[in-house]
């Protein structure tokens, strides 16, 4: 009995020996991991989530009971075939330089914009319908200093005397709407000499007939300079363009300019010159980047004439009558377009033959002419580079429908004749450079020959110098143009016309 006593006490003592063993085994086997107190199971790691409050004790222990680290992080290491390890030695040269080239990029600076003070004066180039609307819906801001329009007429002036010194808005059936005060318009010839002790222009709003426009800011020219911003209520594009070409050639005092189509219908109401009828629509803005200049950086220009633009925008913002919206510019194209193309056929086929909007729909000569110019100005507008990332706007021109309703939109507007003729008749410019003009630029920019609407150009204008030099002929009784006649630009034939013919 004694032997097996020894004999199962020795046994005990083996096997005892064998799980200390493994247990030691397995704790070297498994760094980081722990075995319980019975010594059998080994357990995972605490773990604390990030944003745990710190331990207070330094070895991440507390009294009775053990705490343990996270368990390391193992990474495998995948061997790279040959093919990638070259290409891995061959790219490492550029990635370094490339590494080097932004960490010189990231420790450069971003160089400050310094804030310009901007001026809430606004001054109104013109007295039509659009000037004299949106001088009423800016009177209604608070605090804003008095629009001061300026004009070529000296009956404006007489006029607003007589008629409250305040604009009237009625609706389409003639009853008021609102009434503000606005102060006297002043002639641009005369108000020079007020602008001697404040020399620069802050916002200028430009809306008067084609041929002023351009004349009367190369005489405003010394008050005008980048501070200044140029807000163009005109038909049709192109003044830009025009104005930097032949009046601010020196891109580093070009001002800063803001592109506007009044979408709002306005008309005169009765006989008064300072009342108007109004169908409410959009003010649509789009404030152009500065493209070049020579003293600053591209960056640095942009952002400095942006805070004039901006400061613009806001100001018709306030004018709840004006419902101003600002667009991107292809959108704002989008808007412009639809009413250039019509005008850059009918209009001008109009002028040309001086017929009523229906002749020229029943005359199969004029719309063979009528389909050429067409095909011509649809071809320019499918290549502008505005619209190739948006091909949703070229099918828009480029779909059979839009030619049909530029052909309803004729046949709609019946007896009457149009705008240009009118104009013509009295011895103005239309605005077929703001037209035809701008296909024709933008014709040559995309590389295709405008000869249509450049043939259309010549003629209009021919039509209009014509117009000026009989006028010119004309007795003092005689000045105002005939309209007996079929042709509505050109006088009956009378004793004048025989006489130069002789």
């Amino acid at each position: 009995m004694c032997e097996l006593g020894e004999k199962y006490e020795r046994i005990k003592a083996v096997i005892k020996g064998r799980i200390y063993s493994g247990r030691v085994q397995i704790g070297k086997d498994r760094p980081g991991l722990s075995y319980r107190n019975d010594g059998f199971r080994p357990d995972p790691p605490i773990y604390y989530p990030p944003g745990s409050p710190p331990q207070s004790t330094p070895e991440n222990t507390a009294p009775g009971y053990p705490f343990y680290r996270p368990p390391p992080i193992y990474r495998l290491t995948v061997p790279y075939s040959s093919s990638q390890q070259s290409a891995a030695q061959s790219a490492s040269p550029s990635a370094e330089a490339g590494a080097e080239t932004e960490a010189e990029v990231e420790a450069e600076p971003a160089e400050p914009v310094p804030t310009v003070k901007v001026s809430s004066k606004i001054h109104i180039v013109g007295f039509d319908t659009h000037a004299k609307f949106i001088a009423h819906g800016l009177a209604a801001i608070p605090k804003l200093p008095p629009v001061q329009i300026l004009t070529h007429y000296p009956k404006s002036m007489t006029k607003w005397g007589e008629e409250g010194r305040a604009i009237q808005i009625f609706d389409t059936r003639g009853f008021p709407i609102s009434t503000r005060d606005i102060p006297c318009p002043a002639l641009i010839h005369t108000y020079q000499a007020r602008l001697r002790r404040s020399p620069i222009l802050d916002n200028i709003v430009v809306s008067t007939v084609s041929g002023a426009a351009m004349p009367t800011l190369a005489r405003l020219r010394p008050y005008i300079d980048r501070r200044t911003t140029l807000c163009l209520v005109q038909p049709g594009l192109g003044l830009m363009e025009l104005l930097n070409e032949r009046v601010f050639d020196d891109p580093a005092l070009r001002p800063n300019y803001v592109l506007c189509q009044n979408q709002h219908k306005l008309s005169r109401h009765s006989s008064f010159t300072y009342s108007l009828r109004h169908v409410p629509g959009h003010l649509l803005l789009h404030a152009v980047p500065r493209d070049e200049d020579e003293d600053l950086d591209l960056k640095m220009a942009q952002a400095l004439g942006s805070q004039h633009t901006e400061h613009m925008i806001n100001l018709f913002s306030k004018a709840s009558d004006l419902n101003a919206v600002r667009l991107p510019w292809h959108i704002f194209l989008l808007q412009n377009l639809p009413d250039m193309i019509f005008q850059s056929v009918a209009e001008t086929i109009s002028v040309i033959l001086g017929y009523r909007y229906h002749e020229v729909r029943a005359n199969s000569y004029a719309m063979s002419l009528w389909r050429a110019m067409l095909h011509e100005t649809l071809q320019i507008v499918s290549l502008l580079p505005e619209f190739q990332d948006h091909p949703w706007i070229i099918d828009k021109f480029t779909r059979p429908s839009f030619r049909r309703k530029l052909r309803v939109r004729l046949e709609q507007n019946g007896t009457e004749y149009s705008r240009w003729i009118s104009m013509v008749r009295k011895g103005q410019m239309p605005p077929v450079d703001f037209i035809n003009g701008y296909f024709v630029r933008r014709a040559r920019d995309v590389g295709i020959d405008p000869a249509q609407n450049q043939l259309a150009v010549d003629l209009v204008k021919a039509r209009h110098v014509g117009k000026i030099r009989e006028l010119q002929f004309e007795l003092p009784l005689g000045l105002r143009p005939y309209m007996q006649d079929l042709d509505r630009i050109a006088p009956r034939y009378h004793v004048y016309n025989k006489l130069e013919t002789e």
